[in-house]
């Protein structure tokens, strides 16, 4: 069903979500193995795309059934800030666009756990860990692995009511007891020479995460809700180690990638392409005839 608004979408116990932008090729891959997959409702939300995702996904729905709402294209913790506030689902399921999952026992490993009311999520863990691009200086703060997460919504709402968001967020840690001094320190990882400063001689004054001092913690997309959830609440993320998962393939960095055709961390588009039409004819009989 094509929707005009979100409010339109009957309410459900499950909802798969997969948010597309100017992705079509990895994001119809993405929707054909959640619909065999995970079977459940789905919702391809398209954000502006200008590669005719739009059009494609109409055509789609003539031999898929799935719902489709367009929307502002706005930073992904944004988006998933609305949607968790907005979707009629007590449970919703994250895919991204450039996932594909090839294994339905996660789902049910996620179905396993997430009915019991300690519970507000299952899935894969992302972190804690030293940033790759910062070692010992930039930690990684633990959230869901964000590619396929399964999140109660009322639980989402419950973070976001209390101000939290799904949207990124760095703290400052070199003097946990200042913020005013973290930020001023903070000013040296603007520049290429200073960036990678420790400032052991700090160590005294930085806070501890994880039995480590790092200068600083990021909290990528999720994270702040994740940590509300577990240590404010008291509640529970059902979920492995992401380093360890073999039910899904990651196609990583194809939306990052078309946002932004510089990032020096985004996907190679050819060789993603040329796999995605492989798996679409082989395994869904859908041969690609359109571009990327």
């Amino acid at each position: 069903m094509i929707l005009t608004d979100i409010a339109q979408l009957k309410p459900s116990d499950e909802r798969a979500v997969i948010i597309n932008v100017g992705t079509k090729l990895v994001a119809t891959l993405s929707l054909l193995s959640t619909l065999r997959h995970a079977e459940m409702p789905t919702l391809v939300i398209d954000c502006e795309s200008n590669d005719g995702s739009w059009d494609h996904f109409c055509r789609l729905m003539k031999s898929y059934e799935f719902d489709l709402l367009a929307a502002p294209l706005k930073p992904h913790g944004a988006t998933l800030d609305w949607l968790f506030q907005n979707i009629p689902a007590q449970k919703t399921l994250l895919v991204d666009s450039d996932v594909e999952i090839f294994d339905p026992d996660l789902l049910r490993f996620m179905r396993r756990f997430i009915d019991n009311p300690l519970v507000f999520g299952g899935g894969f863990l992302h972190g804690p860990c030293w940033m790759a691009t910062h070692p010992g200086v930039g930690y990684y703060q633990e959230r869901p692995w964000m590619p396929i997460a399964m999140l109660k919504t009322s639980c989402v709402r419950r973070a976001l009511a209390a101000g939290r968001s799904f949207l990124p967020k760095t703290i400052p840690n070199d003097c946990a007891a200042s913020k005013f001094i973290s930020r001023v320190l903070g000013r040296r990882f603007r520049f290429s020479r200073t960036r990678n400063w420790r400032l052991s001689w700090f160590d005294r004054f930085k806070g501890n995460y994880y039995g480590q001092k790092p200068c600083y913690v990021f909290c990528d997309t999720g994270a702040v809700v994740y940590q509300y959830l577990k240590h404010d609440c008291g509640l529970y993320f059902a979920g492995v180690p992401a380093e360890v998962q073999n039910c899904v393939t990651h196609f990583h960095g194809v939306t990052r990638l078309k946002l932004d055709p510089t990032d020096p961390i985004a996907a190679d588009l050819a060789d993603i392409a040329a796999t995605v039409r492989n798996r679409l004819e082989q395994v869904y009989n859908f041969p690609w005839l359109g571009e990327m």
